[in-house]
């Protein structure tokens, strides 16, 4: 791994444990029974991410069409233009690169993310919205973050927040395993234990923010297009906002 990205996803093995569903088919591992699971006969739950298990390690995705197996309970389809590859497919996040760069830049797909302090606990106060989150991401020390901006998510056009997050000059680092001068964590996901997601000097991260509805509930949809440095995050985001622009999901603007 790049020293410059140091905390990802949060492992497949700690969602299958805090969900409270299972699924089956290929690849998959499955958790109790009697509850919600990802299917990609139904649609998705308002109680999804939370009340949805399982996970799996997709491995190399060829040209062309893909639908997930547990993210948005199996009903995101992205397409890609090369071979890609993926080892996050579960209810919380989707992460994709294009093949042999799985350790410098990625595109995450994530729901109802949870901002977090320096000491790791959930933000009080922080309601899970779009303008909320940047909000708060402003107010973190350790972060240097941009004006937010506006942009526009799949082929739905999801109106979206944009910002670049990256670790400030003036930093503390906050992780004694910060291979580097400084690193900042900053995110978690529902179930997700004591896992945090965290970037460390001098990656950046662009990150879209979107307030979307199912299930007839609100949720906070966000993207994350990482680079491990500004100049990697600049010619990476052809790729990725490509990518982005194809995604597609029964998704609508929350009220």
């Amino acid at each position: 791994m790049q020293a410059s990205l140091r905390l990802f996803a949060v492992p497949l093995s700690v969602v299958l444990v805090a969900g409270c569903g299972s699924s089956g088919g290929s690849g998959d591992t499955g958790g109790a029974s009697g509850t919600p699971t990802s299917t990609t006969s139904a649609g998705i739950p308002g109680c999804a991410p939370e009340c949805l298990s399982g996970g799996s390690d997709p491995g190399t995705l060829p040209p062309g069409s893909y639908r997930t197996s547990h993210f948005l309970n199996g009903q995101l389809t992205v397409a890609f233009t090369g071979r890609w590859e993926s080892h996050e497919d579960q209810p919380v996040e989707f992460s994709v690169a294009p093949e042999g760069s799985w350790d410098v830049h990625r595109v995450l797909f994530w729901s109802d993310l949870i901002p977090v302090g320096r000491n790791h606990k959930r933000a009080a106060g922080v309601a899970s919205t779009a303008s909320d989150l940047v909000a708060w991401l402003g107010t973190r020390p350790n972060l240097q973050v941009s004006t937010p901006r506006s942009g526009r998510i799949g082929k739905a056009a999801l109106p979206a927040k944009v910002i670049d997050i990256a670790v400030s000059g003036a930093a503390v680092n906050e992780a004694a395993d910060c291979p580097v001068r400084a690193c900042a964590d900053f995110l978690t996901w529902p179930n997700a234990g004591d896992h945090v997601y965290g970037i460390a000097e001098p990656a950046v991260l662009r990150l879209y923010l979107s307030d979307v509805a199912y299930g007839g509930k609100n949720h906070l949809l966000a993207l994350g297009i990482e680079g491990q440095d500004p100049a990697d995050l600049k010619a990476f985001l052809p790729a990725a906002e490509r990518l982005i622009a194809s995604a597609d999901a029964p998704l609508t603007p929350a009220p």
